[in-house]
């Protein structure tokens, strides 16, 4: 009989988007909201939609609440009235502004001289308190103390004879991540990603409607197997005349979330490859990291029963390390086994994105099953990340309870260091398990010999930098010119010093040099919405 089991100590990115556009006399608001249905992984606090419809008043409907709850009824639709050719989606976990109530759901909304902008936001802008202040002079009341409203009256504030115009005056020094969705009182769907190129998005057309969506999965839900990447600095605008992209700011260092690709973005995605394919690619990296301890007899394997992934998202790469290495040795009767099961119905939340630290504790209480079967084994318990460790020790503490003979800790990503100030939730240090503060506020990083103690486990390792890399297919500098590992080595898109108040006490110095911003160009697509 199984044991009902509850574990938290994961990641969570801020949010999810998505949008189309469809010629006159077309709904796409209940493609949009399947479109959001499958990217629920991305944010589950709240969610929204705006909608506008040809010579038609713009509607928003969002609300505190898992998005699948708020649209369960087409009958909500036809009640509020929201159809129409334009519409775009937000799934919300906020990162910057309290979580309270329904004002701080997305997408925001701001109308000022004749200029109607809706807009939904995935990321975190670092500098937002000096944007804030821009807004002073417009005697602006704000809704909510969030990022995104900010963004939102930043645009439809800035100086500009179109909406491309004003993004760009808008947006110029705005130091964060964004990726934007928006819909305007003039029938444009628009979507940019930042500069940098932080958060992901993808566009399609298809049979005269464009979808843009933070993942390929959105796409997938409503049977739409191509796309391609918006690029970083590019701006897309749909409307009746067609489909114009253009860069509308100067292109900066790539530095595009490693974590998309190791935790947040759906297996089945594609982003330089399928998701669920570079994860495996973690889980070799793992084994082959793991085999050189076993070659220096420095870990003897033959002790290990079982590689048991913490589900879900761990699955594809301890599977892969499993297969590594039981390829390397063949001689033991290693097995993969499932030995814990997550519960799918009451508490299947992703539960990192809980923001009460109380309720984060509370569902430690309820969320995996835990088979027998591993009772009095040795096991390598295989996680994807290790952040917090308050409640990755608690899941350690229960399987030694119930008589896990061994538990061998794997990673399958180096060990965090660094707050994220870019849209994840870790605003600080003091919320990272491999970090000690003296009283002074001094810190120091933890070994892993000093995490095997701290946790009461017989071994404990994490993925290497290095190893990071090669399951990239790149090398150490490759990655760090095209990713952002800020959370990991402090390589950040831009310099983070005046944002981080633990810097002075750090040996970490800036690592990107100043570089020369390249030229915005011309509009480069064009195409017609039949």
């Amino acid at each position: 009989m199984a044991v009902y089991f509850n574990y938290s100590d994961k990641l969570h990115d801020s949010c999810g988007i998505a949008g189309s556009f469809a010629s006159r006399g077309t709904n796409v608001t209940n493609v949009v909201i399947e479109m959001g249905k499958a990217l629920q992984h991305r944010g589950q606090n709240g969610g929204g939609i705006a909608v506008k419809g040809f010579g038609k008043t713009m509607k928003i409907y969002k609300k505190a609440k898992a998005f699948n709850e708020i649209f369960r009824s087409v009958d909500l639709l036809k009640e509020n009235s929201l159809q129409g050719e334009i519409t775009i989606a937000h799934l919300r976990y906020p990162t910057e502004g309290a979580n309270r109530q329904n004002c701080d759901a997305q997408p925001f909304y701001a109308l000022y001289k004749g200029w109607e902008l809706a807009l939904g936001h995935n990321g975190s802008i670092v500098d937002i308190k000096k944007h804030k202040r821009k807004l002073r002079k417009f005697q602006i009341k704000l809704e909510s103390d969030s990022d995104s409203e900010i963004l939102t009256w930043l645009i439809v504030t800035a100086e500009g004879n179109s909406w491309r115009q004003k993004i760009a005056n808008a947006l110029s020094d705005v130091r964060g991540a964004y990726s934007l969705v928006m819909v305007t009182g003039d029938n444009k769907l628009m979507a940019l990603r930042d500069p940098w190129g932080v958060r992901p998005l993808i566009w399609t057309q298809d049979n005269g409607h464009v979808f843009v969506a933070s993942e390929t999965c959105a796409l997938d839900r409503i049977s739409i197997r191509h796309s391609q990447k918006l690029k970083p600095g590019q701006l897309l605008v749909a409307d009746l005349d067609g489909v114009i992209i253009s860069d509308y700011i100067a292109v900066q260092k790539q530095s595009f979330c490693v974590f998309e690709k190791l935790y947040f973005s759906n297996e089945t995605s594609v982003w330089d490859g399928v998701i669920g394919e570079n994860r495996e690619s973690l889980g070799q990296e793992l084994a082959n990291e793991e085999f050189e301890r076993i070659e220096k007899d420095s870990f003897n394997i033959s002790k290990i029963d079982y590689v048991v992934a913490v589900p879900d998202t761990a699955r594809p790469g301890a599977s892969a390390f499993y297969q590594t290495l039981a390829k390397k040795f063949p001689k033991y009767k290693l097995k993969y086994f499932r030995g814990l099961v997550k519960e799918r119905y009451d508490w299947a939340k992703r539960t990192f994105i809980e923001d009460d630290p109380f309720l984060r504790n509370r569902q430690i209480e309820k969320k995996f099953f835990v088979s027998p079967t591993i009772v009095g084994k040795a096991i390598y318990l295989v996680d994807d990340t290790a952040v917090r460790l308050n409640t990755y020790s608690i899941l350690v503490e229960y399987l030694h309870r119930i008589g896990v003979r061994e538990i061998h800790c794997r990673f399958l990503a180096p060990k965090f260091l660094n707050p994220c100030f870019l849209g994840v939730n870790i605003g600080s240090r003091n919320e990272l398990g491999a970090i000690e503060f003296d009283k002074n506020r001094n810190f120091k990083t933890l070994s892993e010999n000093q995490l095997k103690k701290k946790l009461k486990v017989s071994s404990f390792f994490y993925l290497s930098i290095k190893g990071l890399a090669k399951s990239l297919g790149m090398t150490v500098d490759q990655m760090h010119s095209s990713h952002c590992t800020g959370c990991l080595d402090y390589y950040y898109p831009f310099d983070m010093r005046s944002y981080d108040r633990d810097f002075s006490k750090t040996a970490y110095v800036h690592k990107h040099a100043q570089q020369k911003p390249a030229k915005i160009s011309r509009h480069i697509v064009a195409s017609t919405i039949p």
